[in-house]
């Protein structure tokens, strides 16, 4: 640093205002939140404290297992095709198509649309009696098919919905990978014979794997935090078997006023997801060592 150059005070200054929105809006909520998990509040009268009494009562709540485990399904089941999805539309958007580049604006559109908008979409497009789907379906020949009032075809088809929002996101990622790909070492495979699936399985795919791994971690975080497709499609049915945890936690703290209970859930969520990615991110990681 020059002698009397004031970068750091001046640094600190410029950097006030974030830290002071970072505090009030995310620090101070989180703390705060952890806080009143050890007490029963309604919001409306004066807090009473409860110890770990939220966090036993939520292992013996069977709404709360229920609702865990449609999550862990969700995750289960939309991280391995959202991950393929979006590295499928990477290799089109990389690669010398005609129509790379209406396809990659194409595939990215639907995620810069916000949640309440892509339900309703898919909630015209799913309807039962005059849905776009089920009208196709009719002209083929099939029957229409209760998409959202139905157990199993519920939730696929907010697995379904989720993937045509979110998978242009996981393009991105995995197209940036793609282009940092060196030209001579696909012009060497080609001298060697290779085709092009060769190229992708044994070239692309080991030399993304760092993108593939933040594409993992990044979706697995996402999905687990799943709340808007269910709220608006589904509201959870039918007979909650599409609730999820964070919709639970909505309910029991903002309709029931469970405050205390609800942020118990909340933290307990926080350290699923936290202790899932601190594992993925020291196995992925240790194995690209």
């Amino acid at each position: 640093m020059i002698p009397g150059n004031s970068d750091t005070k001046d640094g600190l200054l410029f950097c006030l205002p974030f830290l002071l929105v970072f505090g009030l809006f995310l620090v101070f909520p989180m703390l705060f939140g952890f806080f009143i998990s050890f007490f029963d509040w309604d919001i409306l009268s004066t807090r009473r404290w409860a110890g770990v009494g939220n966090y036993i009562k939520l292992f013996k709540d069977a709404s709360f297992y229920s609702s865990l485990w449609h999550t862990f399904l969700f995750v289960i089941v939309s991280t391995p095709i959202l991950l393929v999805t979006g590295f499928l539309m990477a290799l089109l958007v990389t690669s010398n198509s005609l129509y790379r580049g209406i396809s990659e604006n194409v595939f990215f559109i639907p995620y810069i649309l916000s949640i309440t908008v892509i339900g309703t979409l898919w909630a015209w497009l799913l309807q039962k009696n005059y849905g776009i789907v089920n009208q196709f379906i009719q002209v083929c020949g099939g029957k229409p098919v209760s998409w959202l009032t139905e157990t199993v075809p519920a939730m696929w088809s907010i697995v379904i919905t989720t993937v045509w929002w979110t998978a242009g996101f996981n393009m991105i990622l995995f197209s940036a990978g793609i282009k940092q790909i060196s030209p001579e070492i696909y012009d060497a495979v080609k001298i060697d014979g290779a085709n092009y699936i060769q190229t992708v399985f044994h070239i692309t795919l080991p030399l993304v794997r760092p993108a593939t791994i933040l594409c993992l971690i990044l979706q697995v975080i996402a999905s687990f935090n799943i709340f808007g497709q269910v709220y608006v499609m589904t509201g959870g049915g039918p007979h909650g078997s599409t609730r999820v945890l964070v919709q639970y936690i909505y309910e029991n703290g903002f309709k029931y006023f469970k405050m205390g209970y609800s942020s118990a859930m909340a933290y307990v969520l926080f350290f699923i997801i936290m202790i899932i990615s601190l594992v993925q991110y020291t196995v992925l990681g240790r194995e690209e060592q």
